[in-house]
């Protein structure tokens, strides 16, 4: 098969820090390549790829994530029409388009070749009347990233779930763990790592913060949510590089992963991360969480805030060999890879000859 994977331009693939987004990408082209496929990545320039590439910007564009809306549309547009001009009339049977808005309106006007769209993000009410413009579009298909997401909104023209993956042998694992549990992520009320603070603080437990805190709501959510906790025992280290020394040895020697989103998470890569260390879970009963991590088995998965803390001081009940076990079954590279790579068959074979 010749396909081609669009991107957004704020982080190169593999992204060093931040990007999941990014990260799934990379791996699915990647992966594609070493199964034979000619594949074309559609992503900035400085990113590194066994696919071939093509660029309309040079570098990450994350800096206009930040800016005015007027400046983060015009580049997030330019970046995905370029990408979709680029591709037309190339002889591509597949275009994979992991963009948000503004890869669907660019797709909505295309005939000649079928277009795989990954949901990455949330549906709230402005996100759910965009989307079912595209309720009846023969020529658009779209993959949900849990089973959860696809329940917002369940008129759309769905081809499956495919859960994300990541780089099994990338992750150590270490059964003994170190008096310590740990957050990584980003910073804001959705994600809400001041509840893990908060957990920490009423267990007396030493707890380590990660993340990048770049844009001006992350330092403004720092600032007022996190600062006033950090001391001796909660402590705030900056953000990681993806496949970092100081990440690995993060997730994978702590006793327990705090993650207390408060929002209906498409699907939650940390938490596979920590589970392929061997590290228990522990998180909320929002989005994918249940569908991501075993309650009791990998983890807890609760409802309250007394139960998040409770569930915390559990995590040492938790076998580590069945959080591997589980995400060697259910969320590696390999497994997203051909779970793609079956539904691109599907959307091919049933594409008319004429």
């Amino acid at each position: 098969m010749k396909i081609a994977i669009i991107v957004p331009p704020w982080f190169k693939i593999p992204p060093a820090g931040y990007g999941g987004i990014e990260v799934v990408a990379s791996l699915l082209a990647d992966g594609l390549v070493s199964k034979g496929h000619e594949v074309t990545v559609c992503t900035v320039a400085e990113s590194t790829t066994k696919a071939h590439l093509f660029n309309y910007f040079d570098q990450e564009m994350k800096a206009c994530l930040d800016k005015p809306a007027s400046s983060f549309l015009n580049t997030a547009l330019s970046h995905t029409l370029a990408s979709y001009l680029e591709v037309i009339g190339k002889g591509f049977d597949l275009i994979h388009d992991h963009t948000w808005k503004e890869g669907l309106c660019c797709a909505a006007f295309l005939k000649e070749v079928p277009v795989v769209h990954t949901l990455h993000g949330p549906f709230d009410e402005e996100n759910k009347a965009f989307y079912r413009l595209f309720a009846n579009h023969p020529g658009i298909h779209f993959i949900s990233i849990s089973n959860n997401q696809r329940s917002f909104l369940p008129g759309l023209n769905y081809l499956g779930t495919v859960y994300n993956g990541v780089k099994f042998d990338k992750y150590p694992f270490f059964p003994d763990k170190e008096d310590y549990f740990f957050y990584i992520g980003r910073f804001n009320q959705e994600k809400a790592p001041h509840l893990a603070c908060e957990a920490a603080r009423r267990m007396g437990a030493k707890l380590v913060l990660a993340g990048k805190v770049h844009e001006r709501d992350e330092v403004n959510y720092f600032e007022q949510f996190i600062r006033p906790y950090l001391d001796r025992k909660i402590t705030y280290i900056g953000e990681l590089g993806h496949y970092s020394e100081e990440k690995m040895r993060l997730f994978s020697r702590g006793k327990g992963y705090l993650y207390p989103i408060q929002w209906e998470e498409p699907f939650g890569i940390t938490m596979v991360e920590a589970m392929a260390c061997g590290t228990p879970v522990i998180t909320f009963k929002k989005g994918s969480a249940p569908e991501v991590v075993e309650h009791g088995v990998t983890g807890f998965v609760v409802e309250t805030m007394e139960e998040f803390v409770a569930a915390a001081g559990r995590a040492g009940s938790i076998n580590p060999f069945k959080c591997r076990e589980r995400v060697e079954n259910l969320f590696t590279s390999q497994v997203m890879v051909d779970s793609y790579e079956r539904l691109y068959k599907e959307v091919i074979k049933k594409r008319p000859t004429s």
